[in-house]
């Protein structure tokens, strides 16, 4: 197929007036850029901030909401991106129709409704917002910038502050902010230096999960140190299984090192009593676990977002808890787990109760593109201790943090954890 001649007027043009316009072009796209990345650096310290607003809102997800049109176009660069909007929108919905069936026959608030559904919805959102600002400046940047909305929506006087200020308030904050100026230097050394300081922080803070989850950060920063194979290819489905095997080698090892008293003897107590308790570490501290399966076994397709517990969930819910030796009669119980809904104190937990099977397949998904991407990165060697920190955290979340206080993290996490389009198709045969 010929080409078709070009016209006489381009064939003349002067050089300065084509040097001009391109000139031009690129002055206008250098502004387009410039203005983005200011944008984009005020929205993610707008959503890191955390600005409350009513019916469950905050700022941030009115700022998403505003930016949808430079995002939107963002979602398809990177592997899970649309997929993982679809799920937030369809458990959304979902909840609501949970609810709708649910009213007449059990004790149903559209004011909680909407507060989860604003919640859930304005997660995704934000999202889509971290994902476009990954596409304008560097990631230490982003963590930088959304660490410091976290540390400007501190509340120092809140009701959490009095009793433990550094492990309620500040732990995550300080650890967000301080990993991302450590990864500007891309030094190994210094990530472990931070991780070490801030280990040793928790560890007289009585912070025993985060004092685990910085610990396995550690591990994992010095394992990309190991010398390269050189007759192995890295796979990011090998990554996968070593972090499990190395997840529980740690989880062995802070163990204890809390039994024998590292942390203090306080902690030391609480953890063998919890232990003789329940048979396990993880139980005895989570008792809501066994509230969770038992539910999920007496009420396989959820609730809905909008929906009150009634006597017979919550004695459900108790007899499971009593299965561990758990005596589950106390304010924390009714008050908390089932006084304004359903707090299960997982991620999934949550979405299964508020969303049904679609808040179930979402946090799933959830689940997957935080261990792909985290596998992949350490496959590569090019995972930093900011990326790892979230994921540990919120691969921790997803089973034992409650949906509501872990969305934050969330939204950072995901936005820096999908693997963009083309680094995926280099590592096509890796994993499906």
């Amino acid at each position: 197929m010929a080409f078709a001649n070009p016209s006489p007027l381009r064939l003349t043009a002067p050089a300065s007036a084509r040097a001009a316009r391109k000139g031009g072009a690129t002055g206008t796209h250098d502004t387009a850029t410039a203005i983005g990345r200011a944008v984009a650096a005020i929205a993610l310290v707008i959503i890191g901030a955390r600005i409350q607003l009513p019916q469950g809102l905050t700022a941030g997800y009115l700022v998403a909401t505003l930016l949808i049109p430079v995002w939107a176009p963002v979602l398809r660069r990177f592997h899970g991106g649309v997929l993982l909007t679809v799920l937030g929108l369809a458990a959304a919905v979902n909840g609501m129709l949970l609810t709708d069936l649910a009213n007449g026959t059990a004790h149903t608030g559209n004011g909680l409704m909407l507060q989860n559904t604003f919640v859930l919805v304005g997660t995704m959102l934000t999202i889509g917002v971290v994902l476009w600002a990954r596409t304008l400046m560097p990631i230490w940047a982003v963590g930088l910038l959304f660490g410091i909305g976290l540390v400007l929506g501190i509340d120092p006087h809140g009701i959490l502050a009095g009793g433990n200020p550094w492990k309620f308030v500040f732990a995550v904050p300080v650890t967000i902010v301080a990993l991302s100026l450590a990864t500007i230097r891309r030094s190994r050394p210094l990530e472990l230096v931070m991780l070490v300081a801030l280990s040793g922080l928790s560890m007289v803070s009585d912070a025993r999960s985060g004092f685990a989850i910085l610990l396995l950060t550690a591990v994992l920063v010095v394992w990309q140190m190991r010398p390269a194979a050189t007759t192995r290819r890295a796979s990011t489905a090998r990554v996968i299984l070593g972090l499990l095997v190395i997840s529980a080698i740690a989880y062995n090892v802070g163990q204890s090192l809390i039994v024998d008293g590292a942390l203090g003897q306080a902690t030391q107590q609480r953890t063998i009593t919890q232990i003789d308790t329940s048979g396990s570490l993880i139980l005895g501290g989570r008792p809501e676990l066994a509230a969770t399966t038992a539910l999920m076994q007496h009420y396989p397709f959820g609730f809905g977002s909008g929906v009150y517990a009634d006597s017979t969930q919550i004695l459900v819910a108790k007899q499971g808890m009593y299965s561990i030796n758990y005596a589950p009669n106390n304010g924390y119980v009714d008050n908390f787990m089932f006084g304004t809904g359903f707090e299960l104190h997982s991620m999934i937990g949550d979405l299964w109760a508020g969303y049904g099977v679609a808040g179930l397949a979402l946090a799933v998904a959830l689940l997957w593109y935080t261990l792909r991407g985290l596998g992949h990165t350490i496959a590569q060697r090019t995972a930093s201790a900011l990326l790892i920190y979230l994921a540990v955290r919120t691969l921790w979340s997803l089973f034992f943090g409650p949906w509501y206080s872990s969305v934050t993290l969330l939204t950072l996490l995901i936005g820096i954890a999908l693997i963009p389009r083309a680094s995926a198709d280099e590592q096509r045969g890796v994993l499906p």
